[in-house]
């Protein structure tokens, strides 16, 4: 399999979510008293300066004390980022695949792996047709038709999905 670490990358606003709102969201939803053998199942939080380190060190503490352990419990690793490569365009958009008729218009639109994995309506749409978590299904109703998809394509989504 190669020396790697399945992640994800998170682009964010900082003026609209900061590095350690984000990391307090990650914090309360995750198991840090267990992590993987394997580096490429790793759990890990990673960092891009000093500021960043410091935010994940103290967010990590935190979440230490809830859980009523010492810190060095945490078995999350907190690393500097290096190197982030795409997954393989198969790997991209898993629940996009399951609705062929969506992931092929939207690989016509972003003919490039990258283009189809940075796109907030490809994001959108596969986070709406594939989570099981709480859906604000009024809220992507309205977002829908700035997604830039066909009508009849929009139409076939909102009886899917909305209905």
């Amino acid at each position: 399999m190669g020396d790697h670490t399945e992640a994800f990358s998170v682009d964010f606003d900082p003026t609209a979510l900061s590095y350690e709102d984000l990391l307090s969201i990650f914090w309360s939803g995750h198991r840090a008293t267990t992590n993987h053998h394997s580096s490429q199942y790793m759990n890990a939080v990673f960092y891009r300066n000093d500021a960043q380190k410091a935010l994940a060190e103290s967010t990590r503490d935190a979440a230490a004390a809830e859980l009523g352990i010492d810190p060095e419990k945490v078995a999350t690793h907190l690393l500097p980022i290096g190197d982030f490569t795409y997954a393989e365009e198969y790997h991209q958009k898993y629940y996009l695949t399951q609705r062929p008729e969506i992931r092929d218009f939207l690989s016509s639109v972003y003919p490039e792996g990258k283009q189809l994995a940075d796109s907030t309506a490809a994001t959108l749409l596969n986070a709406y047709l594939g989570t099981g978590m709480a859906k604000n299904w009024s809220a992507f109703a309205d977002a829908l038709p700035t997604f830039g998809l066909p009508e009849s394509l929009e139409k076939r989504i909102r009886q899917a999905v909305i209905s």
